[in-house]
Protein backbone atom coordinates (compact mmCIF):
# COMPACT_ATOMS: atom_id res chain seq x y z
CA UNK A 1 0.00 0.00 0.00
CA UNK A 2 3.09 2.61 0.50
CA UNK A 3 3.46 2.63 -3.33
CA UNK A 4 -0.30 3.73 -3.69
CA UNK A 5 0.12 6.57 -0.92
CA UNK A 6 3.38 7.53 -3.69
CA UNK A 7 1.26 7.55 -6.29
CA UNK A 8 -0.95 9.48 -4.75
CA UNK A 9 1.80 11.65 -3.21
CA UNK A 10 2.92 12.30 -7.04
CA UNK A 11 -0.28 12.82 -8.61
CA UNK A 12 -1.29 15.15 -5.85
CA UNK A 13 1.65 17.32 -6.55
CA UNK A 14 0.64 17.23 -10.26
CA UNK A 15 -2.59 18.92 -9.49
CA UNK A 16 -1.17 21.29 -7.04
CA UNK A 17 1.23 22.67 -10.58
CA UNK A 18 -1.79 22.87 -12.55
CA UNK A 19 -3.63 24.39 -10.03
CA UNK A 20 -0.53 27.38 -9.97
CA UNK A 21 -0.72 27.80 -13.69
CA UNK A 22 -4.25 27.94 -13.39
CA UNK A 23 -5.26 24.78 -16.09
CA UNK A 24 -8.45 23.34 -15.50
CA UNK A 25 -7.35 19.65 -15.69
CA UNK A 26 -6.14 20.45 -11.78
CA UNK A 27 -9.86 19.11 -10.54
CA UNK A 28 -9.77 15.75 -12.79
CA UNK A 29 -6.33 15.17 -11.28
CA UNK A 30 -7.06 15.60 -8.14
CA UNK A 31 -10.05 13.56 -7.65
CA UNK A 32 -8.16 11.23 -9.07
CA UNK A 33 -5.49 11.66 -6.33
CA UNK A 34 -8.53 11.54 -3.56
CA UNK A 35 -9.79 8.33 -4.91
CA UNK A 36 -6.23 6.99 -4.20
CA UNK A 37 -6.47 8.83 -1.19
CA UNK A 38 -9.37 7.20 0.29
CA UNK A 39 -8.37 4.05 -1.16
CA UNK A 40 -5.22 4.16 0.87
CA UNK A 41 -7.02 5.38 4.19
CA UNK A 42 -9.54 3.11 3.79
CA UNK A 43 -6.95 -0.15 3.45
CA UNK A 44 -5.50 1.35 6.99
CA UNK A 45 -9.12 1.67 7.89
CA UNK A 46 -8.06 5.23 9.14
CA UNK A 47 -12.28 6.66 8.87
CA UNK A 48 -11.70 9.98 9.97
CA UNK A 49 -9.62 10.59 7.23
CA UNK A 50 -11.89 8.75 3.88
CA UNK A 51 -14.52 11.32 5.70
CA UNK A 52 -11.92 14.05 5.10
CA UNK A 53 -10.75 12.72 1.64
CA UNK A 54 -14.65 12.46 0.28
CA UNK A 55 -15.40 16.27 1.49
CA UNK A 56 -11.84 17.05 -0.87
CA UNK A 57 -13.48 15.11 -3.60
CA UNK A 58 -16.89 16.89 -2.96
CA UNK A 59 -15.10 20.36 -2.75
CA UNK A 60 -12.81 19.37 -6.15
CA UNK A 61 -15.77 18.40 -8.14
CA UNK A 62 -17.30 21.75 -6.94
CA UNK A 63 -14.34 23.43 -7.86
CA UNK A 64 -14.41 22.22 -11.28
CA UNK A 65 -17.42 22.61 -12.06
CA UNK A 66 -17.05 25.98 -10.96
CA UNK A 67 -14.00 26.72 -12.89
CA UNK A 68 -16.01 25.53 -15.81
CA UNK A 69 -18.66 28.01 -15.77
CA UNK A 70 -16.53 30.83 -15.24
CA UNK A 71 -14.44 29.88 -18.74
CA UNK A 72 -17.82 29.95 -20.17
CA UNK A 73 -18.70 33.40 -19.18
CA UNK A 74 -16.23 35.02 -20.04
CA UNK A 75 -16.10 32.97 -23.98
CA UNK A 76 -19.29 34.85 -24.00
Amino acid sequence: MEVLAWIATVISIVGIILNAKKIIYCWPVWVVSNILWIIYFASLDMIPSVVLWIVFTIFNIYGWRQWYKDINIKRK
